[in-house]
């Protein structure tokens, strides 16, 4: 047990990046059911697509499970509508200010992570009141920011910024890559590319 096992209710410290395209209800509860956290790709699903996946994700599995949501979506007041209304336990949010959403989200009872470039913006979702941050470097194929910081070297200068509990992510394919992000300061990992490379990935 560590703190993002205890924090998502899960038996592995590895979440399954929420990628567009890739992350539908398939892959999500695959890792779900395999004792990491599924993560649901909104990025690229209407509103009834990801109405749709989260109906059959609370068929698939009984375990937890979350959604990603990039906070510049285009219908996002209703995408987060229908998350709080489904009964959703786990958001993690990207691309913008989790400032707007993280009460919203808190006052639903939902558990809130948020992806950062760097290690001002970790101080800024701590500010925020998130309960993790994801540190994702430029390996990242979904990678948020403009700074060009690879995950290893961002990693430290995160855990040095936040007391939050931290994931890394962004080029993390193999356990010793995933020992080498929990060396460095991480209490757990996102991955992205080898579940994409997934039989359930759709």
């Amino acid at each position: 047990m560590n703190r993002i096992t205890e924090l998502f209710g899960i038996r592995y410290p590895i979440i399954q990046g929420g990628m567009v395209w890739c992350s539908g209800w398939r892959l999500a509860s695959a890792v779900s059911n395999g004792g990491g956290l599924g993560l649901l790709g909104a990025g690229s699903m209407h509103p009834e697509t990801l109405q749709e996946h989260i109906g059959r994700m609370k068929t698939a599995t009984d375990k937890p499970w979350g959604i990603n949501v990039p906070l510049m979506y285009p219908e996002i007041e209703r995408l987060m509508k229908i998350i709080i209304d489904s009964g959703v336990k786990i958001v993690f949010t990207s691309a913008g200010s989790p400032k707007r959403f993280t009460p919203l989200l808190h006052e639903a009872g939902i558990t809130v992570a948020h992806v950062v470039s760097s290690s001002v913006f970790a101080r800024k979702c701590e500010e925020a009141g998130v309960d993790a941050v994801v540190a994702e470097g430029f390996e990242a194929g979904g990678h948020n920011g403009r700074e060009e910081t690879t995950t290893l070297t961002l990693i430290p200068q995160v855990r040095k910024a936040t007391s939050l509990p931290l994931i890394a992510a962004g080029g993390i394919g193999s356990g010793r890559a995933m020992l080498a992000a929990q060396a460095l300061g991480a209490d757990g990992v996102q991955i992205g590319t080898l579940f994409a490379l997934a039989a359930e990935s759709s």
